[in-house]
């Protein structure tokens, strides 16, 4: 289990509402909750383009009382803010670009994301089969 915030008390609504005011702040003013049996979500627009991120959620068969399920759903919530504030940070101080942050969560025409689709198997496929570049040069 993560680290980070495993005894937070926050409960999840709070969370989204901090993540939401985070969003606002940072000038995405178009954005989603969403909630399936796959997980928990968020999506987003910023300049013209649609982003979406998971927010897996715990199993409940991982945990032997209901508190400590409770308890993991709001620490993945509290691990997610945190992992967009970073991000929004870094955007901001100008140490990044939004794609270099956000790219992954871009989504296609299709629905999918860019990270959907480079974990293809024939994409995974074509990367193998080329020579990839060097991690330092000289």
């Amino acid at each position: 289990m993560a680290k980070y915030a495993k005894d937070t008390k926050v409960p999840v609504a709070r969370t989204k509402v901090q993540v939401q005011e985070l969003l606002v702040n940072y000038g995405i003013d178009e954005f989603f909750f969403g909630s399936s049996p796959r997980g928990d979500g968020i999506g987003f627009k910023y300049e013209g383009r649609v982003y979406k991120h998971n927010v897996p959620m715990p199993n409940p068969d991982d945990y032997r009382y209901d508190n400590q399920y409770k308890q993991a759903i709001r620490q993945r919530w509290r691990i997610f803010y945190m992992s967009l504030k970073m991000k929004l940070e870094e955007i901001q101080s100008g140490g990044m670009t939004f794609e270099d942050q956000f790219l992954a969560m871009m989504a296609l025409p299709d629905g999918s994301t860019v990270g959907d689709f480079m974990r293809l198997p024939e994409n995974l496929a074509r990367l193998k089969s080329v020579e990839m570049p060097k991690l330092l040069t000289g």
